[in-house]
C-alpha cells in the first residue's frame, strides 16, 4: 500500500486546455487521458490525497464529489475551485490542510501556497500554481517546496516514497521543472 499525491485535475475544465500547456483537443480527451495515467498509476488498495481543484465545480459540489469518487480518494484538501463543496456533504474527509509524515520528513499540505504557515520550516507540498514552474517548479529544494499540480507530473500521482527519493538525490541549489527534469538529471532508476 503506497500513499500517492496529486494535485488540479481540473476535470471537465475547458479554460484550463486554453489557459495552460495542456495538449488536449477537448475535455472528454483530457478527462480520459487524465482518468487512464491515474489508474494506470494508483492500485485500488492504495491511498490518495488530492491538493485540491480535482474539477471546476462552482454550483453545488456535486461534479467534485463524482470525480473525487471515479479516483476513489481518500482525502481532499480543499482547492479555491472547490470551494461550492460541502464538506458535510461529502462522502470523504475535505480539509484545508494536512501534515503528512513519510520516513524522516513531515510535510505540510496545502493547495495554495500562500497558506504554508511561515514558521513552518520543513517541506511543504501544494498544487494550485499550474502554470508558472519557472517561480514554482516541481521541486524547489532551497524553498523546501514541492508543487505537485498535475501538469508537473505528467499527469499521474506520485507516492511519498519516490518523493523521499527524489528529496534524497537533491542537493542545496536543486531545482526541477517537473518530474521529467528531475528523473533527467537524477536518474530515473533512483526514482523509482
Amino acid at each position: 500500500m503506497s500513499r500517492y499525491i496529486i494535485s488540479d485535475h481540473h476535470f471537465g475544465r475547458l479554460q484550463v486546455i486554453e489557459d495552460t500547456d495542456r495538449s488536449f483537443d477537448s475535455i472528454t480527451e483530457m478527462n480520459r487521458v487524465l482518468l487512464n495515467r491515474y489508474y494506470r498509476t494508483v492500485g485500488e488498495d492504495d491511498t490518495i490525497i488530492h491538493l485540491g481543484d480535482v474539477a471546476t465545480d462552482t454550483r453545488d459540489g456535486s461534479e467534485t464529489i463524482a470525480f473525487f469518487n471515479h479516483l476513489d480518494g481518500d482525502m481532499l484538501i480543499r482547492g479555491d475551485h472547490d470551494t461550492s463543496l460541502d464538506a458535510a456533504d461529502a462522502p470523504f474527509p475535505v480539509v484545508q490542510s494536512c501534515i503528512l509524515e513519510h520516513g524522516e520528513r513531515r510535510f505540510y499540505c496545502t493547495h495554495q501556497p500562500e497558506t504554508i504557515p511561515p514558521d513552518w520550516d520543513e517541506w511543504a507540498i501544494h498544487g494550485y500554481v499550474c502554470d508558472n514552474p519557472e517561480d514554482f517548479p516541481f521541486i524547489a529544494y532551497d524553498d523546501r517546496r514541492i508543487n505537485v499540480s498535475s501538469e508537473l507530473l505528467n499527469y499521474r500521482p506520485i507516492t511519498l516514497k519516490t518523493l523521499e527519493h527524489i528529496l534524497d538525490c537533491c542537493s542545496p541549489g536543486s531545482r526541477f521543472r517537473d518530474i521529467t527534469a528531475a528523473r533527467a538529471t537524477l536518474g530515473k532508476h533512483r526514482l523509482e
